[in-house]
């Protein structure tokens, strides 16, 4: 089984938990290495423990990447 995807979960963690790594950006890529290890069918759990995530973490960060709220705009009045 080709482990890339939870090699680059393991190293999008390690990147956030490094002290110099800016941390909105290093998210995103733990987030997006999270998703893309779920929609290439890996197990939940196993991403989840390489992520140091829980399951449900997990599920959320993929559903963030795979359906991103658009931001709500505020109606202009007529």
């Amino acid at each position: 089984m080709d482990d890339d995807d939870i090699r680059a979960v393991e190293e999008a963690v390690a990147t956030l938990e490094s002290a110099s790594a800016e941390h909105e950006p290093a998210a995103i890529s733990l987030q997006t290495a999270v998703a893309a290890a779920v929609t290439h069918g890996k197990p939940i759990r196993e991403v989840a423990e390489a992520a140091h995530m829980t399951a449900l973490e997990v599920l959320d960060a993929a559903d963030a990447v795979m359906y991103p709220r658009q931001a709500l705009q505020p109606s202009s009045p007529a």
